[in-house]
C-alpha cells in the first residue's frame, strides 16, 4: 500500500521532528523507500534526518522561469526540469530527501510550477511513502508539491493557540484545489497528565481522525538540543513508539477520498 502524508500546524508544535520520526518509523516497518519533502523555507528536515541538504527546488523554479535560464521549447524545458529534479534528490538508506526552498519571487511561475508538479507526481510514484513537512500556516498547501495526499495531519500541542491553528488548517484545507483523502489531528509533546480536559474536548469536536497522542520525550528533546538526528534515538523511546502506532492507525484507516 502506498501512503502520502502532509504535515501542517502552528510553528513550534514539532512538525519537523514528527515528520522525521515518521520517516524513520516507516523505514523500520519496511514501508520503503520513503520520499521526505521539506516544504518549509526555513529548512530543518535534512538536519533531523542526518543528511546534507540538496539543491532546493526553488533554484530550479527560478532558473526555469527566466528566459535566459530555460530551454526555448516546451518539451526541452520539461526535460530540463525533470533532470534537475532528479539531481536534487538526496539519497539515503531506505529514504530520499527533496528540499523545496524559499517561496516564489515576483516572476510568473505558472508554467514552471506545472512542470515541477508533474515531475514530482511522477517521481512520487516510485516511493512506498511520501512525507511532506510543511511550513507553519496554510499557504504552503496552495503551492502543493503533489496533486493529492492521502492524509493531512494537523499537529497541535496541549495549548489552545496551537489547537485553534490546527482547527483553521483543517477548515481551510477544504477550500484548496487539492485532493486530501482524510484529515487527521495529532497532539504532540503531551505530558504525563495528558492534554487536559478542555483540550481533549476540543480535539473530539474536530472533523478529523484523531490519532494517538505523541508524548513529551526527553530523548527527543535532548537530541534536538545537541543537533542529533532521529536515527540516534533509542528504539523504544516513547515518541518513536507512538509514531509507529500512528502509522499503523493511518494504514488501518486508509484515505476515505472525501
Amino acid at each position: 500500500m502506498r501512503i502520502s502524508v502532509a504535515i501542517a500546524g502552528k510553528g513550534g508544535t514539532g512538525k519537523t521532528t514528527l515528520a522525521a520520526l515518521l520517516v524513520r518509523a516507516l523505514q523500520e516497518m519496511e514501508i520503503r523507500p520513503v520520499l521526505a519533502v521539506d516544504a518549509d523555507p526555513n529548512s530543518n528536515l535534512a538536519d533531523a534526518l542526518g543528511l546534507e541538504e540538496g539543491k532546493p527546488l526553488a533554484e530550479i523554479r527560478e532558473r526555469g522561469s527566466s528566459p535566459e535560464g530555460s530551454p526555448a521549447s516546451g518539451a526541452g524545458r520539461a526535460r530540463a526540469v525533470e533532470d534537475e529534479l532528479q539531481r536534487a534528490v538526496v539519497e539515503a538508506d531506505g529514504f530520499d530527501l527533496l528540499t523545496m526552498g524559499r517561496p516564489e519571487g515576483p516572476r510568473c511561475y505558472c508554467y514552471v510550477n506545472t512542470l515541477l508538479r508533474k515531475s514530482l507526481d511522477d517521481l512520487s510514484k516510485n516511493y512506498a511513502a511520501v512525507i511532506l513537512d510543511n511550513e507553519a500556516g496554510m499557504e504552503h498547501l496552495s503551492r502543493r508539491t503533489t496533486n493529492d495526499v492521502d492524509f493531512l495531519i494537523a499537529v497541535t500541542d496541549p495549548t489552545l493557540p496551537a489547537l485553534r491553528a490546527a482547527r483553521r488548517i483543517l477548515a481551510l484545507s477544504k477550500e484548496l484545489p487539492i485532493r486530501i483523502g482524510r484529515r487527521a489531528v495529532v497532539a504532540n509533546r503531551v505530558g504525563p497528565r495528558g492534554v487536559g480536559q478542555q483540550i481533549d474536548g476540543e480535539l473530539e469536536k474536530l472533523d478529523a481522525l484523531r490519532l494517538g497522542d505523541v508524548p513529551q520525550d526527553d530523548e527527543v528533546q535532548r537530541a534536538g538540543a545537541l543537533g542529533h538526528d532521529v536515527f540516534s534515538l533509542p528504539q523504544q523511546t516513547p515518541a518513536l513508539v507512538a509514531v509507529r502506532k500512528t502509522i499503523e492507525t493511518l494504514l488501518a484507516a486508509g484515505p476515505d477520498d472525501c
